[in-house]
């Protein structure tokens, strides 16, 4: 990554985002697939904007081939469809002991932040999540305003195909993507979301694909 640092500055400047290659050594970023392939604690989350009774925010949770799965897709796809912010994959918040150690330290927020010219840059630890997107998943269009001013998302996918879906594409006028990110396998991606952000989305995985798509995601403050 710091062998590199000023490409990615330069490439950051000019789009608002960059993809950082091989962000951890071979050994380590497999120790880190391994850890989540093998993580029972995913849960299927839907977003369908209605408030949680006793939680105060509109995240709802189901295991699959249930009547409540059904229900929720059924919700989140027709939220969708009428252009309203919806998704449905599954999450987990357990952070794996090497990124852990890589986001809590100070070099690594000031590399990021001299990539991106946001100084003091803070990992913000309670709101990340890992993310497994499989058949049918998807994440719609939304800008990720207030959370903070640097996104990330961190691949740990491999072999995944552009015709499967799961591509991340951000924009920046709601309508015409300016840059089209696959799935690839120990990769960054930062991404500005200051102000109002920056209108981003997860497009929906095939029907009947059994691979899926995983990702540590997050932000820095």
């Amino acid at each position: 990554m710091i062998a590199n640092i000023l490409d990615y500055q330069k490439q950051f400047k000019e789009k608002g985002q960059v993809t950082i290659h091989n962000l951890f050594p071979e050994p380590q970023a497999e120790a880190i697939y391994a850890d989540y392939l093998s993580n029972s604690e995913f849960k299927v989350g839907f977003w369908t904007g209605e408030e949680v009774i006793g939680e105060g925010i509109p995240v709802q949770y189901a295991q699959k081939n249930t009547d409540r799965y059904n229900r929720l897709t059924e919700q989140v796809y027709n939220l969708a469809a009428d252009n309203s912010f919806s998704y449905r994959f599954s999450r987990t918040q357990h952070i794996n002991p090497y990124l852990y150690t890589l986001w809590d330290s100070l070099i690594f927020s000031d590399v990021i932040g001299f990539i991106t010219g946001q100084k003091d840059l803070k990992w913000v630890k309670n709101s990340t999540f890992t993310s497994k997107y499989e058949a049918g998943d998807f994440l719609y269009t939304h800008t990720d305003k207030g959370n903070g001013r640097i996104a990330f998302v961190y691949q740990l996918t491999k072999d995944w195909l552009p015709g499967y879906g799961g591509l991340f594409l951000k924009s920046n006028d709601w309508f015409h993507p300016d840059a089209t990110i696959l799935p690839e396998f120990n990769k960054l991606t930062i991404f500005d979301v200051t102000n109002e952000g920056t209108p981003h989305c997860v497009t929906q995985v095939i029907s009947n694909l059994k691979k899926c798509r995983i990702a540590y995601s997050g932000w820095l403050a």
